[in-house]
């Protein structure tokens, strides 16, 4: 199987949001385009190189539910905690401009690193 680049994604994305407006698509490709437009910016980020995803401030990034992240907020402060325990919302006033997932540390079998 092919590796998916941001390239192709684009590509078909173009196609099918001309076969929306021309002869519509069925649910599962209205899915597929769906989940791409989800996966663009993580693509072109990863494309480009860098760790850091831009976010918007809509959903709770799928990716990052469970884990250990870092947020950079617009004032260039950056925290990090465990997802569930961050405020997305922006609540507490800050406004969170990226995230990043902190990788897994290999753990021996008595838990230690």
């Amino acid at each position: 199987m092919n590796k998916l680049t941001a390239e192709v994604a684009r590509q078909d994305l173009n196609h099918l949001k001309s076969w929306v407006e021309t002869c519509g698509i069925s649910m599962k490709e209205e899915r597929y385009m769906q989940a791409l437009e989800i996966a663009l910016p993580i693509l072109e980020q990863q494309e480009r190189d860098e760790d850091w995803i831009e976010w918007e401030g809509r959903e709770i990034p799928g990716a990052v539910k469970g884990r250990a992240v870092q947020v950079r907020y617009a004032t260039g402060e950056i925290e990090t905690e465990y997802s569930g325990f961050l405020n997305w919302g922006n609540g507490s006033g800050k406004l969170v401009c990226a995230h990043r997932i902190i990788p897994e540390q290999p753990t021996n079998q008595n838990g230690e690193q």
